[in-house]
């Protein structure tokens, strides 16, 4: 039935209706039904409607199917981030015009999408994805599955956690490719579901695994080391040595992205643990990792993390660290990154002016980590406000804002 899309496609792209097309060889209905693939021809009707358009049925077979192919061979090379070869599929698939054929138009546009996400471009997919916001229905299951799970990256990008996840949910077993497993637990992460985050991650090694795909193990690996860290620091000598034996193997696959995120990690999990030198070390690592092409958010983060633990320890002399936060926060309000609360407050903290410290987290920060849903940062800055509130006497306040928070989180054994 191939044929009778084939024709469809070659007689819409000529211009010619049903009729002028099948005079003299078949009645307009027959047409209809071939391109619908709803009855048998002959194959003399379809070489005479194909002479008439001026194709080589045989050749626009062959076509059809290489593009099939190249269509999963550009959704793997998506998955396994071989970015190369991502920029040149595209290139070859935007030369094919059967790429608009009904067979592949979801797919292609879909897989689009995810390009667009891959390079850091959620508008460009937005503008995509709502082509098929009306259109859930005439959809394959594949298509559908696909769907979701190209939104669900794209919700994760816009850091809109809990629509990702509803997203990804709605996939089914018949879906062949768990790697939105892992996209499943970095949103879980997001909100700190560590259990499900963790789980989700242990699925997602076991795809990765299966298909030797050793970004996206290391990637998951990481991913499961900061769960087991979560509630309760784990041992850290064990960390470090899990955290060594993938740096071992970003450096075998040359991946500096990736040892930058580990290094970033270890940063962090030395500052949890109030061991300030060795994080500044961990941290100080990681930014000589970064280069041009390192986003402007894994930078930040980096950056953020390596003044507080220069401020914790005493580190580094307090205009060095005045210079840092301006340099952070400058870059951040450039990127439109919500990190740039946090230089705000290494600013005003450096100032050592409490009263406005606190009237921007009470005004700014708060309402900030809020609306980004960073949950933890706003718990911290919470209780940072209520011991502020305490100490200097606003008892009203305090008990307001104790009030408010003790309204809006309902027990683990609330029964009503």
């Amino acid at each position: 039935m191939i044929e009778g899309k084939l024709i469809k496609f070659h007689r819409e792209e000529s211009g010619l209706t049903q009729e002028q097309l099948a005079q003299g060889i078949c009645s307009t209905t027959h047409l209809s039904k071939i391109e619908r693939g709803i009855t048998e021809y002959s194959s003399e009707i379809t070489d005479l409607l194909a002479k008439r358009l001026g194709v080589d049925m045989v050749a626009e077979r062959s076509r059809y199917e290489s593009l099939r192919h190249t269509l999963t061979v550009w959704n793997d090379a998506i998955i396994m981030i071989r970015a190369h070869e991502i920029h040149q599929l595209k290139s070859e698939i935007e030369q094919e015009p059967l790429r608009f054929l009904s067979d592949f138009f979801v797919q292609y546009h879909l897989l689009l999408a995810r390009y667009h996400l891959f390079l850091d471009n959620p508008s460009k997919a937005k503008e995509i994805l709502n082509i098929f916001k009306n259109k859930q229905d005439s959809l394959s299951p594949y298509e559908h599955n696909l769907l979701q799970h190209v939104r669900g990256i794209y919700y994760y990008s816009t850091r809109k956690f809990d629509c990702c996840i509803q997203a990804l949910k709605q996939i089914d077993d018949e879906y062949p490719n768990a790697e939105y497993y892992f996209h499943l637990a970095t949103a879980y992460h997001s909100i700190h579901s560590n259990t499900f985050a963790y789980y989700y991650g242990q699925r997602a090694l076991q795809f990765f695994q299966k298909s030797l795909n050793i970004l996206r193990v290391i990637d998951s690996e990481i991913l499961i080391l900061i769960q087991l860290n979560a509630k309760e620091p784990f041992d850290m000598e064990q960390t470090k040595q899990q955290y060594d034996k993938l740096l071992r193997v970003c450096e075998s696959v040359n991946s500096m992205e990736r040892a930058h995120k580990i290094h970033n990690n270890l940063g962090f999990e030395y500052f949890r643990r109030k061991r300030y030198e060795e994080s500044k070390e961990s941290y100080e690592k990681a930014l000589a990792l970064t280069n041009g092409k390192t986003p402007a958010s894994s930078y930040l983060v980096t950056l953020s993390g390596y003044i507080l633990s220069c401020m914790k320890g005493c580190l580094l002399p307090k205009s060095e660290l005045i210079q840092l936060a301006r340099k952070g926060l400058k870059m951040a309000e450039e990127n439109q990154d919500p990190t740039y609360a946090f230089f705000e407050i290494y600013l005003l903290t450096l100032k050592e002016n409490e009263e406005d410290l606190y009237t921007y987290i009470e005004k700014s920060a708060l309402p900030h980590f809020k609306s980004t849903g960073n949950q933890l940062m706003y718990q911290h800055y919470e209780r940072q406000l209520f011991l502020y509130y305490v100490k200097s006497g606003q008892t009203e306040k305090g008990f307001q804002l104790a009030s408010e928070k003790m309204t809006n989180e309902i027990s683990y054994y609330e029964l009503e």
